[in-house]
């Protein structure tokens, strides 16, 4: 039927018939397949009533400031009445003057788009309505090209006047407000103010308000942090706009249309902000509590949807002391480190430590998997290529190797910082490395060698166990027969003379500290260390003395506030509570965290411990912080120096505040050669640098010029010389121990155990 139609035509106009005829079953095609890829993705009335946002939950300081966020995208909710009048105004202006007018979709808009952009070839803006928007921005497009894009702005008018039909225009514009997005991974207005402006939305001034919602347009082209001058041409567009209008006058758009734009960016990413560490180590503990735990509503929760407050208490200002402290001592040891390679270069070329770190790096696992070669693996490996490499003096374009890449990297010293209150065991201040975003490994969790750091747990355990600060030892040379002929020396090679117990923890004598350590037994201070909250393996040797038990930062710092807690453990902790969105509380921890607390050591013992360490800072190991940093407030604390300069240490008190640094490489053999590698210039000097910081933050309280009435109430004689001759009984207490003379001696197991009757007995064999 259809051909003997076509027949009636002449044959010309055949092909033109048909042609015809196929265009039409072909758009009739068209339009249906793109109803039905419009029916099969358009969401139910029931599902736009329950238009859930995910988002972020955020990370509080005990202070009030947002340490970071976890989330999938970077979004905090906020009613419309939480929001500046000045920015919705802006955004109405420039977006969508007849929003309050129109059912969904702007039909004059869309008309003007047509004549201007399509007829006259001219930029007209967008036709689309901030209720179309919102619909994309909750069922973001998918496909690509015309036919994609056309069912997808069909999809969005028939989404917008469902969403027109359900509510009210101040609720879509809240819902607006919260899920458009600002670029950067940032979503709504709340958290785009504070990302530019450090500011929460309500504060927001004309000018600032303008500028984000000129940002809108092209976010990218008018970030006002990367292209302040596009930014502040776009701003000017939206503060005519709104005196066209009449919601400014013509005076105050000049007045707004001459000022700077000052922005005060506030990026905080997991690499960036303040406690990237600590933040990477809460989430992996959050999201176990989680997981396990459920609330006292008894639901469960998730941190990258829910919009949590999460608590904790670290104090910003500590903090930030803390990290500016550590950056600035860094750079400077850096620098005397890298000075001292240039002689002495400790990675050469080819090293197999670089070799390892490559076959474990993603980017060689990554063409492992690729099937690439072997030796095309090792020319990429040796190959230059631009990457943005890490210095002390910010991040650089360089044209490097990866082979070079990782020998930059492994050359760096790296460290660790922690503060706590001994009080009640809050941490304060977390930094785990020198740059979150090239050392991810946390050197407050990680275990080291402690050096001489240890021996105030030595210490204490000898006064536990009926020792006292003005008893009196002799320092000499001793080799343990049964411990590989172990031999332990002091740093300065100075042995002879007896020297009171709190003199030599102050001086750091090792052979003293051996000698307590055998006096007290190895069982008591391994058990001392356990009582200490201590967790990681303590070896029953002797060398333990001297700090060669791994430990991390946090046990040794939670083990020194035993000291300044009247003797009473208290287990560092670092989240207070948690709150829904809506501020409801989900979790508290303030009943759980102060029930950590046990009376471990005596008040006696740690009211000694605490003038013992204020000793070692006046006049030992810590006395730089006396003498080159003006520390004048009351301070006790200790070095640690381990073996060849491999760490550095120092665990310091004040009243108040717990503090510990770490200062090391990656390995021992990234480690200074001199004397520079002592933790008196390594690791002491970012704790004063620490103290100065928090001097200068007037907000802060000051540090009490005396330790409180509980840390000094010490029963024990402390009013010593350091040194002394020896006395009658003194000869004769070393008669009977058998330590009469300061020649060096072998210390045999069996002669540790001899009594006074074979003593005397051996003169006579001996004779």
């Amino acid at each position: 039927m259809a051909s003997s139609f076509i027949d009636k035509f002449p044959r010309f106009k055949r092909f033109a018939v048909i042609g015809l005829i196929t265009a039409i079953f072909a758009v009739i095609l068209i339009s249906m397949l793109m109803l039905i890829n419009i029916r099969s993705t358009l969401p139910g009335m029931a599902e736009l009533k329950d238009i859930r946002h995910h988002q972020a939950s955020q990370v509080l300081s005990s202070d009030g400031e947002i340490l970071g966020s976890y989330f999938f995208q970077n979004r905090t909710q906020v009613g419309l009445e939480e929001i500046s009048p000045l920015f919705t105004d802006a955004l109405l202006a420039i977006e969508d003057i007849r929003f309050y007018e129109h059912n969904g979709i702007d039909r004059r808009a869309l008309a003007r788009v047509f004549v201007k952009s399509i007829l006259m070839g001219q930029d007209a803006g967008g036709g689309s309505t901030l209720t179309q928007q919102l619909a994309k921005n909750l069922y973001p497009r998918n496909g690509r090209g015309w036919l994609n894009l056309t069912a997808d702005k069909l999809r969005e008018m028939i989404i917008a006047r469902r969403i027109e039909r359900l509510y009210n225009k101040d609720e879509i514009l809240e819902l607006y407000l919260n899920t458009v997005s600002f670029g950067e991974e940032t979503f709504g207005i709340e958290t785009a103010s504070h990302r530019f402006f450090s500011k929460p939305s309500s504060e927001l001034e004309l000018h600032e308000a303008a500028t984000l919602a000129g940002v809108l347009r092209a976010p990218g082209l008018y970030n006002p942090h990367r292209r302040p001058e596009r930014s502040t041409l776009r701003r000017n567009v939206v503060i005519r706009q709104m005196e066209r209008y009449g919601m400014i006058s013509t005076q105050e758009a000049e007045t707004y249309l001459e000022k700077p734009l000052e922005t005060q960016y506030n990026r905080i990413t997991e690499n960036e902000g303040p406690a990237p560490y600590f933040r990477e180590h809460l989430r992996s503990q959050l999201q176990q509590l989680l997981h396990t735990q459920p609330a006292i509503d008894g639901n469960h929760y998730n941190i990258y949807t829910d919009g949590l407050i999460i608590q904790t208490t670290i104090d910003s200002r500590v903090q930030a002391a803390a990290e500016k402290a550590m950056a600035d001592r860094m750079k400077l040891l850096q620098f005397k480190f890298d000075v001292q390679q240039t002689t002495n270069q400790i990675l050469s070329d080819n090293d197999p430590a670089i070799i390892n770190a490559w076959k474990n790096s993603d980017h060689y696992q990554r063409l492992v998997a690729d099937g690439v070669s072997e030796e095309e693996i090792e020319e990429i490996f040796h190959t230059p290529t631009e990457m943005t490499v890490f210095t002390w003096d910010g991040e650089t374009e360089k044209t490097i190797s990866p082979h070079d890449s990782l020998q930059h990297y492994l050359s760096f010293l790296n460290a660790g910082f922690l503060a706590m209150s001994p009080d009640n065991g809050e941490v304060l201040a977390w930094v785990g490395g020198i740059k979150h975003k090239y050392f991810q490994y946390d050197h407050v969790k990680s275990r080291r060698q402690t050096g001489s750091a240890f021996k105030p747990i030595v210490y204490a355990a000898a006064l536990e166990n009926g020792m006292q600060p003005c008893d009196y030892q002799r320092n000499l040379l001793s080799t343990y027969e049964a411990y590989d002929e172990w031999t332990p020396r002091n740093i300065q090679k100075e042995y002879g003379g007896r020297y009171s117990l709190q003199a030599a923890l102050a001086n750091s004598i090792n052979t003293i500290s051996v000698d307590i350590l055998m006096m007290t037994g190895i069982a008591n201070v391994q058990q001392t260390a356990s009582k200490l909250g201590i967790r990681s393996r303590i070896p029953a040797e002797p060398s333990i003395a001297l700090g060669t038990a791994e430990l991390s930062l946090m046990e040794l710092a939670g083990a020194y506030a035993a000291f300044a807690n009247g003797g009473l453990r208290t287990t560092p902790h670092y989240i207070s509570a948690i709150y829904d969105s809506r501020g409801r509380l989900l979790y508290n921890f303030e009943n759980l965290n102060n029930t950590e607390r046990e009376q471990v050591l005596s008040p006696e013992t740690s009211a000694a411990m605490i003038s013992m360490l204020s000793k070692a800072v006046d006049e030992g190991t810590g006395q730089r912080l006396r003498t080159e940093y003006g520390i004048s407030h009351a301070l006790a604390g200790k070095t640690g120096t381990t073996q060849g300069f491999t760490d550095g240490w120092f665990i310091g008190i004040t009243p108040d505040l717990i503090f510990g640094s770490w200062v090391g490489g990656w390995s021992p053999r990234i480690r200074f050669s001199e004397n520079m590698g002592f933790a008196s210039q390594t690791a002491l000097p970012i704790g004063g640098e620490f103290l100065k910081n928090l001097q200068n933050d007037t907000s802060l309280t000051r540090q009490p010029e005396f330790f409180h009435a509980h840390q000094m109430n010490n029963r024990f004689n402390t009013q010593c010389p350091d040194y002394r001759d020896d006395s009658t009984f003194d000869r004769f207490r070393d008669f009977i121990t058998g330590r009469n003379s300061d020649d060096p001696r072998t210390v045999r197991p069996q002669e540790e155990r001899r009594g006074v009757i074979d003593r005397i007995r051996g003169i006579f064999r001996r004779n």
